[in-house]
């Protein structure tokens, strides 16, 4: 199981100060299914994580800690090729805000 997952089921029903007890009253499943999903000893099915996300009020996307962001490794490449790279990151990030100055 994804840490991220546990830690974030965790996170988010002390955020709402809820018990596990509580919170598997309402996902219909056992004190202990939501302890072991906690520990990381199980994984939840996926219409539990899209139902604690109803619960507490975010995305599926933000329960199982997705993002949208990607790295590149550039470390081989030289200064004035990395300065290519940010340049063209710069120009595309504001093209994309509707930035009319690029």
């Amino acid at each position: 199981m994804n840490y991220n997952l546990s830690q974030r089921i965790v996170d988010m029903r002390f955020k709402f100060g809820m018990s596990q007890a509580e919170l598997a009253r309402r996902l219909d499943v056992t004190r202990s299914s939501v302890n072991a999903w906690e520990l990381g000893f199980a994984t939840p099915q996926l219409k539990h994580v899209v139902e604690m996300a109803g619960i507490f009020n975010t995305s599926v996307d933000d329960m199982l800690n997705i993002s949208n962001e990607v790295s590149v490794n550039i470390t081989e490449l030289n200064d004035e090729e990395r300065q290519v790279v940010f340049n063209l990151v710069d120009c595309l990030k504001k093209a994309h805000s509707g930035d009319n100055n690029v």
